[in-house]
């Protein structure tokens, strides 16, 4: 199963992007920027985001929930059909 640190690692190398280089963007040290390829360190939160951000990927690719790089967009349309069924599950569940 591949994990977050290979992940992270295989971005950043597509990006042609040193650990150093990624540390300096997200605000880390070098150090903690490995600890992370290797596994041994988990992101906050926030520096997933930034990580994902800088990469021009998605968080869902970097923990390893999808094979899809990038996060696909909504059409209005299924934003649409989405809003109704939210609205008719709200209106079955008295919460209208």
């Amino acid at each position: 199963m591949v994990k977050f640190g290979e992940r992270l690692k295989a971005a950043r190398t597509a990006k042609h992007m040193s650990q150093q280089k990624l540390a300096d963007v997200i605000g880390k040290s070098l150090n903690t920027v490995g600890l992370y390829e290797r596994g041994l360190r988990q992101p906050s939160l926030e520096t997933l985001c930034l990580l994902a951000d800088t990469l021009d990927v998605s968080c869902d690719y970097l923990l390893a929930r999808t094979e899809s790089k990038k996060t696909t967009k909504v059409s209005e349309s299924t934003e649409d059909d989405l809003v109704m069924r939210v609205s008719r599950i709200e209106s079955h569940l008295g919460l209208d």
